[in-house]
């Protein structure tokens, strides 16, 4: 397998567009891929949670990765998209059938894998798990390490993490690029140690706030930038330096604390109801046809209307300045 590095900086977790009828709103990605493919370095499809994958069988996978390629294929940034089913069979198959995409679409942008090994595995044998995947599947993997959404589970696993000495293990695997992290401060600081002998593996912020607090080196997994993407690739400029053009003046300075708290602003609004409540904005402003979901939806009006009026104060809601 030819060795892909993972990219750095801002990676979008895209809301998973429907019809009326609950097919794929192709159109509707199309546009928002558009929107906010040019802020990002890499957008995320069918994520657990924002992407509502968890909900979504090997067929819609497929069809939402087909639909996404056309939209990045003039100018293709890396997609990742989340290949775990109940099982490792099923994972393994939709991983095999999303692979038949990019070989009949032929699409030449870097693709990953993104897998949460502990939905259906134990700690033990992760690292044979994953020589036998890589040696099948050819793109590398990104694993993605969420304990709340392991405590969720009816019947969870012994452990909510990948313990730090099987993920030392596991980045001597070239198939394995990095890791998407919810957790403690403590965890990620071992799990640094642990990966200290790979210097370009990749550990993702899978939680905004943390990055905004307190920045990690290779980027964040971010789903407020389904609607703020200018404003989120301006603090990633700034927090990794992919830009200094301005970054010592006191005028940049105050522009990014204003920034960093209307983002944390957007978090505390659709923490609750992320899916549901980012759908409602994009619907509304004419990107997706509707703001369906593969899940019954409480109300959400009050939160959109809070959530338009803050955006419409920092010009990223239609009637902004």
């Amino acid at each position: 397998m030819q060795v892909i590095a993972a990219p750095r900086g801002l990676i979008v977790d895209i809301i998973t567009p429907f019809t009326k009828d609950g097919a794929i709103d192709g159109p509707g990605l199309q546009r928002l891929l558009n929107r906010v493919a040019p802020h990002a370095q890499a957008v995320f499809l069918a994520s657990p949670h924002t992407g509502e994958g968890k909900n979504l069988h090997t067929e819609q996978r497929i069809e939402l990765f087909e639909q996404a390629i056309p939209a990045m294929a003039q100018d293709p940034i890396p997609i990742l998209i989340w290949v775990t089913q109940d099982d490792e069979a099923g994972s393994r198959h939709t991983t095999i059938a999303l692979k038949g995409v990019i070989e009949k679409r032929r699409y030449t942008g870097d693709v990953f894998w993104v897998d949460t090994p502990l939905y259906y595995h134990s700690n033990r044998g992760l690292p044979d798990l994953y020589r036998a995947l890589c040696s099948v599947v050819e793109k590398p993997y990104i694993l993605y390490n969420d304990p709340g959404y392991i405590n969720g589970l009816s019947m969870p696993l012994k452990r909510n993490n990948i313990r730090t000495a099987v993920l030392k293990e596991l980045v001597s695997l070239e198939g394995i690029t990095g890791l998407i992290f919810s957790g403690s401060l403590d965890r990620v600081n071992n799990y640094h140690k642990a990966c200290r002998g790979r210097p370009h593996f990749r550990i993702y912020d899978g939680e905004e706030s943390h990055f905004l607090d307190h920045p990690s080196t290779s980027g964040v997994v971010s789903a407020g930038a389904n609607l703020a993407p200018k404003s989120w690739e301006k603090i990633i400029q700034s927090s990794l330096d992919l830009s200094a053009h301005k970054k010592g003046y006191p005028d940049h300075l105050q522009q990014i604390w204003e920034l960093g708290d209307y983002l944390r602003n957007m978090k505390d609004i659709y923490l609750q109801a992320t899916a549901p409540i980012l759908k409602e904005i994009l619907s509304g402003m004419g990107i997706i046809e509707t703001p369906v979901c593969t899940f019954q939806v409480e109300n959400t009006e009050e939160s959109k209307s809070r959530l338009m009026e803050l955006m419409t104060r920092f010009g990223d809601y239609p009637g902004g300045d």
